[in-house]
């Protein structure tokens, strides 16, 4: 069983925080964000009943923003290019809260770590 109109009020702020980070746009965002609330109710795939109890919320949110992203491609809408999104995650950048381009922390301590020709600790 997918969500119920109870779950997707639980996460209502989040849904709309997503829509406004993704959207760049207020009213845009309010759009986005009903249309997301409707998706996920109406998805009888999606079997939250399956998600890791200890990992269920961080689930919630990768699915409604995997939604908010499907809902702005369809739309050909946003403030950024969702396929772009991707390829810059893969080369170690995320977007923050404000909506600006950094390079991923977690992404450049990987990268340094196995990096051969980094030779600082060398000293």
């Amino acid at each position: 069983m997918g969500f119920t109109w109870k779950q997707i009020m639980e996460y209502d702020s989040e849904i709309h925080w997503i829509s406004r980070k993704y959207s760049g746009d207020p009213d845009l965002a309010e759009d986005v964000a009903q249309e997301v609330m409707l998706r996920l109710f109406e998805d009888k795939r999606l079997k939250i009943s399956n998600f890791d109890p200890t990992k269920k919320d961080a689930a919630i949110r990768q699915t409604i923003r995997n939604k908010v992203i499907k809902v702005l491609r369809s739309r050909k809408v946003g403030r950024w290019d969702m396929d772009s999104l991707e390829k810059l995650k893969d080369l170690g950048y995320q977007i923050d809260t404000s909506g600006d381009l950094i390079q991923d922390p977690a992404f450049i301590k990987k990268w340094s770590s196995s990096d051969p020709d980094n030779h600082d600790d060398e000293r």
